[in-house]
């Protein structure tokens, strides 16, 4: 990918051109993030730096296609785990309900997966209230 705008830029054609030729380029050219398990850390740069919520999307909808398609391990579902936990704790009071939805679905997916694995994906009572209790004294203080 030449850059994260021209990233962004794909993104949008993808989730809104009206022409089905234009969007079948885009999604073939976007490919790639969501079947190549070495493309996961690129899905966490998009997060953390793109401007767009469709770029935002991709890289929320491609985590979700990995977990469930690849055989990722457990160290790296672990992080992809851990990563979401920060990431809508800091950043979903901001975040359009969509990529919002599709980020819970992801981490959703992930603990699912690792229920029987590995006993931190079943703290995710405590961890989502924390969550919860962070929005809300946020929303106090404004």
């Amino acid at each position: 990918m030449e850059s994260l705008a021209h990233l962004e830029a794909l993104c949008e054609r993808l989730y809104n051109s009206q022409d089905s030729a234009e969007r079948a380029h885009a999604e073939n050219t976007l490919k790639c993030f969501s079947v190549n398990s070495s493309y996961i850390s690129q899905c966490q740069y998009i997060l953390e730096n793109a401007s767009t919520p469709y770029a935002l999307m991709l890289a929320s909808s491609s985590l979700l296609k990995q977990v469930t398609e690849q055989r990722l391990s457990l160290q790296i579902r672990l992080d992809i785990r851990n990563y979401l936990i920060n990431y809508l704790a800091t950043r979903g009071i901001d975040l359009e309900p969509f990529v919002t939805a599709s980020l819970i679905q992801l981490f959703c997916r992930v603990t699912k997966y690792g229920w029987f694995e590995d006993d931190i994906f079943r703290e995710v009572v405590k961890e989502s209230t924390s969550i919860l209790n962070q929005v809300m004294m946020f929303k106090i203080f404004l």
